[in-house]
């Protein structure tokens, strides 16, 4: 499953905090460069290890050795324990705004019916993050919880 979000901020800051809250998670936490251009080898990540270097770039994310390799075979599916590899790509928004149409009422009104309308996004530095899960489970729901959590303004105090 895809889940694309749009977020402001820095994005190694954003990397930083998604990937420690796993690494509390998964203490044998790997990673990989998902570049098509890289070697694509895990290794051990740590807190304090640079995640995210650029704007842009990609992260495979396993929980150790062994969802490792079965990622290769079985691709993005819960293991037994009901858990599943992850990626994580973020480039910056390359526009200066967006129109949309939002499917909840931005405004969060109680109690009037909302109809959907059009309204623009604007912003400067504004990036796009898509985070590929497994199916709809409770471990995909805490890893969009876990993303959203580390785009959050008091996350992005250091």
């Amino acid at each position: 499953m895809d889940h694309v979000f749009l977020a402001q901020g820095p994005v190694p800051v954003m990397v930083e905090r998604f990937l420690g809250s796993w690494f509390r998670r998964w203490p044998e936490l790997r990673c990989a460069s998902g570049e098509d251009d890289s070697d694509g080898v895990f290794s051990p990540w740590a807190p304090g290890l640079e995640g995210a270097s650029a704007d842009t770039g990609s992260l495979l994310i396993a929980r150790d050795e062994e969802m490792e390799a079965n990622w290769d075979r079985s691709g993005y599916v819960l293991d037994e324990r009901d858990e599943g590899p992850l990626a994580l790509h973020y480039v910056p928004a390359g526009w200066q705004s967006l129109p949309m149409v939002p499917q909840k009422d931005p405004y969060g009104h109680v109690g009037f019916r909302y109809e959907p309308y059009d309204i623009t996004v604007v912003g400067a530095g504004l990036y796009l993050f898509t985070l590929i899960t497994p199916d709809d489970s409770a471990f995909t729901r805490a890893a969009v919880d876990t993303l959203l959590l580390s785009f959050s303004s008091t996350a992005l105090r250091r």
